[in-house]
């Protein structure tokens, strides 16, 4: 729904920044990787289909508005399994929070009233997927792309079900999301993709007939574009401010920037992990990103 295809490049791309002691041997394919990519906003696809049905839990919600509270209690849980699975999830769940935080600031600045979120969202999916799998988002079916990426498996639920309660005082449960990924199966399966173009009248007379919930995204927005709008990529170099400063990035130097942060963040948990639970790396990298990005462009 948002960013995921640039935090599933964005993991593949930080993998080798993890402790290779901790990757060594792992399942690191990519539908696994798709998994992780599509947790941070996972409860948007919970009853897509449904035009009423509300989320009665928003958990990804809350885990963004209290995320490196969330994140310390997910590592501690992590480390006192001794699981590598679950803290590899903490890994990418850090990554997913860097991506987030710099593709907030950049769509921000391009949004106008022709060109709305979900449209540059849509658009920097589809530049992000055709330029690394060198086929066409809006003829792929992703469900079968990565078709083995639409569940959590029962470590994944571990560590959530502690972190969450010892955060948010309730358990999340299996359930929960297993309908959420479910969901996201139906959507990249049959709402994502349209080959013919034949879609967009149909998902018009449903936003206007039925989807009339404000909160609730419009249908036309799913679909994948044919044709890029190039605009979006920032080619001309326009300025814009990221974490209180101007810049002039293109999407492909903010990605490099992204990965500049990411490795910032792996080498915080890889600190945590061998040096018995060491927090002051982690807290000077959400300090430190909290007050300015890195100028610099790495190349």
């Amino acid at each position: 729904m948002s960013y995921t295809f640039i935090r599933y490049y964005a993991i593949k791309d930080s993998i080798r920044f993890i402790n290779s002691n901790m990757t060594y041997m792992q399942n690191l394919s990519n539908q696994v990787l798709f998994k992780y990519a599509m947790f941070w906003d996972i409860d948007q696809y919970y009853k897509i289909r449904s035009p009423f049905k509300k989320n009665p839990y928003q958990i990804n919600t809350k885990i963004t508005h209290h995320f490196e509270c969330f994140l310390k209690e997910a590592l501690h849980t992590a480390y006192m399994h001794a699981s590598i699975e679950e803290q590899l999830f903490c890994y990418y769940l850090l990554i997913s929070y860097v991506v987030e935080e710099h593709m907030t600031d950049y769509v921000q600045a391009f949004v106008e009233k022709r060109k709305r979120k979900a449209y540059i969202d849509h658009m920097l999916e589809t530049y992000f997927f055709n330029k690394n799998e060198k086929i066409k988002l809006h003829k792929t079916n992703v469900a079968d792309y990565f078709f083995d990426s639409f569940e959590l498996n029962l470590s994944d639920i571990n560590l959530l079900e502690k972190a969450i309660k010892r955060q948010f005082g309730f358990f999340c449960t299996k359930n929960y999301y297993l309908e959420c990924y479910r969901s996201a199966r139906f959507y990249f399966d049959h709402l994502a993709r349209s080959t013919t173009g034949m879609k967009k009248p149909i998902y018009f007379i449903y936003d206007l007939f039925f989807n009339l919930r404000k909160s609730k995204k419009r249908a036309r927005t799913y679909l994948y574009p044919k044709r890029l709008d190039t605009t979006v990529l920032n080619l001309t170099k326009k300025e814009f401010a990221l974490h209180d400063q101007t810049v002039a990035y293109t999407m492909d130097e903010l990605y490099q920037v992204i990965l500049k942060e990411s490795r910032r963040a792996c080498d915080a948990l890889n600190s945590y992990f061998t040096n018995n639970e060491a927090i002051k790396p982690l807290e000077k990298f959400f300090q430190k990103n909290k007050k300015e990005p890195s100028q610099e462009i790495p190349q």
